[in-house]
């Protein structure tokens, strides 16, 4: 999680100093869009609670193919 956090401050840091070097108008627009983003980011972000998808069993290709014959 960290390095997204640290993509996500760089990809900040980009878009506002882009955004100054055109002008006023746009920094306030990228501040905008930067604050939506940062809230889903947010919103949306993993807390851990939830099962992370697994692997249980990697069939071997003799199931698979026995697997295959039987259907």
């Amino acid at each position: 999680m960290r390095l997204s956090v640290v993509l996500l401050l760089a990809s900040l840091v980009g878009v506002l100093g882009g955004a100054a070097l055109i002008s006023r108008w746009a920094l306030g627009l990228a501040i905008i869009a930067d604050s939506v983003a940062v809230g889903a980011y947010a919103l949306l972000r993993d807390d851990g609670r939830g099962q992370a998808p697994s692997v249980h069993d990697v069939p071997t290709l003799a199931q698979v193919l026995e697997r295959a014959r039987a259907s």
